[in-house]
């Protein structure tokens, strides 16, 4: 008999909430208070670590998100535990490893199911227990529906004509508004379980891939997140154009601001389309910046952030409202070749790190991560802290007092000592796991990273062959080389292996935090 992910979930969130509210430590200092701050966290898409002003651009300038900086903390070594956009966003909302998960390293697409599990606790259910409002807007690329469900069909996925769920409403978020992914059809918006716009006389018809090979795949892995793309008929009402979309999203977001009592907090996660592919910035920034259109679309994004500043600010929010911006992981310049260093016209997207999205690289995972809360936040701050979008979910879990459940956060670290520059006795982080879009792992522990292959493990990494006058693997210092130019990996037989081993640990075990963690006492 099949499950019912409702009445599943509606047992877990009554579990939780009592485990999360019942749990309060007394070293907590903000589960009582009755000022609990708005959250509101920001992240782009494709955004490289040298894609803004305030992390050493020059050919460029993002005033909006440089003044985030300014009034708050910016961190130099942060990470998105993947290199591409589904697992990133699975990670931040469960503070798990996607690659757990049937969908391991790669995306899921339009006819994949949902990959969070309706009976996994999230971060927006962390803030519900705590009795916030919670939203989300913008890119969502995290599946809809399940197979068994009405409307599924086995190649062709989820009814889009139906209500699609289970989807963001049944994983936390009292309301979404925004699109399945980007790039990829159908190019629709979605406001909680239904796509705006759709006639009834012009259904939306998904077509499978015809391309030589496509096809095939579909048939006979239909639900593994494959890279492809479907096609699609009908629909025509409901389509966007991407040159209006990352306005249609600010808007949306900006009215929902608006549209929050006072007397309740919330917790806003408006995930932007800019600046993934296709680089279209509306005509209002077109042709604005000296690097041609990937600068356009970083003013776009830019402008977007000022928007919801400037909501914030318009609603008296902006003391109390903690603002965190980041990006799902770095930024690229083609699929199509190795690159030791994306560049656009002297613009380098990822600063001084080597490679680009998809690669397991620095420039695949380091990430920009801007933290901004008046009078909590020291202004004009740096951490050089190893954290990780993984967690949100034990960083705000920590800030309310609380411990997660067992099963909830298995890889997730609380980096609250960091961002609020207080010295709470916390698990610390032992080491970091990173992956490629084609399975290839990386282990980092303190400044040694080990990287278990000879390539990047990005899109065009498969086309280089193994080399056996070459070590199997990579090992960097990222302490004296943060361009990761020089292997030391037959220099260090011992560090090898000692961070293979940990890595073994972590994939069999099924966590990389301790299961038994607590949230104690303060010094």
């Amino acid at each position: 008999m099949k499950k019912s992910y409702q009445t599943g979930r509606d047992l877990l969130k009554a579990i939780g909430t009592a485990v999360l509210v019942g749990m309060v430590s007394t070293g907590a200092a903000f589960a009582q208070r009755d000022d609990r701050p708005n959250v509101v966290v920001i992240l782009a898409d494709d955004l490289g670590y040298g894609d803004l002003s305030c992390y050493g651009a020059t050919k460029v300038h993002t005033p909006n998100i440089d003044r985030l900086a300014e009034e708050g903390l910016r961190f130099t070594d942060a990470h998105s535990p993947a290199s591409v956009c589904t697992p990133t966003r699975y990670n931040l909302l469960t503070g798990r490893y996607a690659w757990r998960t049937w969908a391991s390293s790669s995306c899921v697409w339009s006819n994949d199911p949902l990959l969070i599990d309706p009976d996994r606790f999230t971060l927006p259910d962390l803030f519900k227990s705590h009795r916030y409002r919670t939203a989300c807007i913008g890119k969502w690329h995290l599946g809809f529906g399940e197979p068994g469900m009405p409307g599924w069909n086995d190649v062709l996925g989820p009814d889009y004509n139906r209500e699609l769920r289970p989807g963001p409403c049944e994983v936390g978020f009292d309301y979404f508004w925004g699109i399945p992914h980007v790039g990829q059809l159908p190019h629709v918006i979605i406001e909680n379980h239904r796509v705006l716009g759709l006639s009834p006389d012009d259904p939306m018809r998904m077509l499978p891939d015809k391309r030589p090979g496509f096809e095939k795949n579909y048939l006979e892995r239909p639900r593994l997140g494959l890279a492809t793309a479907l096609g699609v008929e009908g629909g025509r009402s409901a389509r966007y154009e991407h040159e209006e979309l990352a306005i249609m999203m600010t808007e949306r977001a900006v009215e929902w601001i608006h549209e929050q009592s006072a007397d309740q907090p919330f917790f806003l996660y408006f995930a932007h389309r800019n600046i993934h592919g296709p680089i279209r910035p509306n005509k209002r920034f077109r042709d604005k910046s000296s690097i041609g259109a990937y600068g356009d679309f970083l003013m776009e994004l830019d402008w977007s952030v000022g928007e919801l500043l400037g909501a914030l600010e318009a609603k008296g929010l902006t003391d109390n409202t903690l603002v965190m911006f980041s990006s799902d992981n770095g930024a690229i310049q083609t699929y199509r070749e190795v690159v030791r260093s994306a560049t656009i016209r002297g613009h380098k997207l990822n600063g001084p790190l080597r490679g680009q999205k998809t690669d397991v690289y620095e420039g695949g995972t380091r990430i920009p991560l801007i933290a901004r809360w008046p009078g909590r936040i020291r202004a004009g701050s740096r951490s050089g802290a190893i954290v990780a979008l993984t967690d949100l979910l034990a960083t705000f879990a920590d800030f309310f007092g609380v411990d997660l459940p067992a099963d909830a956060g298995e890889d997730s670290f609380s980096f609250l000592g960091a961002l609020l520059d207080t010295r709470p006795r916390q698990v610390v982080r032992q080491a970091l796991v990173s992956d490629s879009f084609w399975n290839t792992y990386a282990i980092r522990r303190g400044d040694w990273k080990l990287i278990l292959s000879q390539t990047s493990g990005g899109v065009a990494s498969e086309r280089i062959p193994y080399d056996p006058d070459k070590p199997p693997g990579q090992l960097y210092h990222l302490g004296r080389d943060i361009s990761e130019s020089v292997n030391e990996y037959s220099n260090h037989p011992k560090i090898v292996a000692s961070l293979a081993e940990l890595l073994k640990t972590y994939q069999e075990s099924g966590r990389s935090a301790p299961a038994n963690r607590g949230i104690r006492k303060a010094d």
